[in-house]
């Protein structure tokens, strides 16, 4: 053989070593956001914000993620009380991002176009030396192919679907690929490769990351070792068996996607719960991965869901109701040396998640000033919480504002400017929300003055800013 085609063949074998030396990664980097190109460097000892976000997850369903509970419950601080003010996917999952309710950030339906986004939590941890990144469910109507702004890393969908909950069509850093693993095998993974990418190359700059699952939501596709996995009969509630809804708003009584009944509940719990075995053990993968790099006690960790869901209660079935079902989700924080752990009962809900990690950062910037949410960290208690939802084109409840306390929940239904119907439920006495106090006929229906100074509050809070917010 002569020397030159020894020296051709030699060459072609290392391209051959090299090219089958690279990792067979799903979408394996394409360019890292640059929309802070000055970004300034993080504040000695900020922690790094971890973030899960379920799907449609209720509160009571944490009875099957035994793992999950042990971090968040057993070794964090528990949230009994934690709210979806917005109880609809897109502006949760905002509200989650920029610390404001609906009102505030303009996101009121699938128009995830509408949010400025260099008001949320990752713009500005980004701009101020944190990594950044975002695994899973982002915004409904997002366009796929579209890159989500202030994130170094990425691999995300716009709605949860049966390809995605199969690891299908994710964007992954500009490229949209197709997975071959259930999607909590696939976020795991890209949590791995993002946690491991840092340590590998001695980055020691704190790292924010969401980790936003497909499941709970509809069409409920189970990982299939859990696909026939036992999740016990459910017995209902005492909403689901209620019988006179004359008490209740007309789109109650007659649901646009027709009634729940107590086997349609089951149907919904049983496949949701299966899809939430596997978010378990990815869960309890992360945080064992945090471990195994040392950083778990250098990391504020938050579980959350974006809403809820009903499973019959009151006949209804699906989401954005201003019921206990649909608005308690699931919440709890671990902070290492950090957070007592314990049971937290204050009323807190989904636009605390970004003061919270705002605060944890030591960051002095004034996004926090114009977040409408307050730090979990501090000490403070709160009366009532605001809920609100907007009648727009694809919404199956009219437009609602509500206060919820611990002791009581008043609501008002809207068409246009006008009041359409109230309720009023003494949750102290009735959690179940079974007798509205305003219906006619009713002997313990609040007086006049308290409902105008109800409905007073109520107006103040649908308009309030900043530190004015509840």
């Amino acid at each position: 053989m002569t020397p030159l085609a020894l020296g051709l063949l030699t060459v072609a074998a290392i391209i051959f070593v090299v090219a089958f030396a690279q990792p067979l990664d799903e979408g394996d980097p394409g360019d890292p956001s640059d929309e802070n190109p000055n970004r300034e460097p993080a504040p000695v000892g900020a922690p790094n914000i971890l973030v899960f976000v379920t799907d449609d997850q209720r509160a009571d369903s944490m009875e099957f993620m035994p793992k999950t509970s042990k971090y968040f419950m057993d070794e964090g601080t528990w949230l009994p009380n934690g709210l979806s003010t917005t109880p609809i996917c897109c502006p949760a999952r905002v509200s989650i991002f920029t610390g404001r309710f609906v009102h505030n950030h303009g996101v009121r339906g699938f128009t995830p176009y509408e949010l400025d986004q260099e008001t949320t939590l990752q713009a500005t941890l980004q701009a101020n030396g944190y990594r950044t990144a975002f695994y899973g469910k982002y915004l409904n109507k997002w366009e796929r192919t579209e890159d989500p702004p202030f994130f170094d890393d990425w691999a995300t969908f716009p709605q949860s679907t049966a390809v995605t909950y199969e690891g299908g069509r994710y964007n992954v850093m500009g490229d949209v690929i197709d997975g071959d693993k259930h999607s909590t095998r696939f976020l795991r993974d890209r949590a791995f490769r993002f946690l491991q990418q840092g340590d590998a190359e001695g980055d020691s700059r704190p790292w924010l990351m969401y980790i936003s699952t497909p499941a709970a939501h509809s069409p409920f596709i189970a990982e299939p070792r859990f696909a026939d996995a036992p999740v016990g009969r459910w017995k209902g509630n005492p909403a689901v068996f209620e019988k006179d809804l004359s008490d209740k708003p007309s789109h109650v009584i007659q649901p646009l996607r027709g009634k729940c009944d107590l086997a349609c509940g089951r149907s919904v719990r049983r496949q949701q719960h299966r899809t939430l075995l596997s978010v378990d053990v990815m869960v309890d993968d992360v945080m064992r991965k945090l471990e195994e790099l040392g950083e778990a006690d250098d990391t504020l960790a938050l579980f959350v869901s974006d809403n809820g869901v009903m499973w019959g209660e009151h006949g209804l079935g699906n989401k954005r109701f201003p019921y206990r079902q649909s608005v308690n989700v699931p919440f709890g924080m671990r902070w290492p040396d950090e957070i007592t752990p314990g049971i937290d009962k204050r009323l807190v809900s989904i636009v605390d998640i970004a003061p919270t990690a705002l605060d944890a950062s030591g960051i002095e910037t004034e996004a926090g000033t114009e977040m409408d949410g307050r730090s979990l960290l501090d000490s403070w208690q709160r009366q009532e919480m605001l809920l609100e939802h907007w009648a727009v084109p694809t919404a199956t409840v009219p437009a609602y504002g509500s206060l919820w306390s611990k002791g009581y929940q008043y609501i008002e239904y809207y068409d246009g400017e006008e009041v359409t119907f109230r309720e009023y439920f003494y949750l102290r006495k009735d959690p179940w929300q079974l007798e509205n106090l305003l219906a006619p006929g009713s002997r313990d229906r609040p007086g006049r003055r308290e409902l105008a100074k109800l409905s007073e509050r109520l107006e103040g809070f649908r308009n309030c800013e900043g530190s004015d917010c509840p």
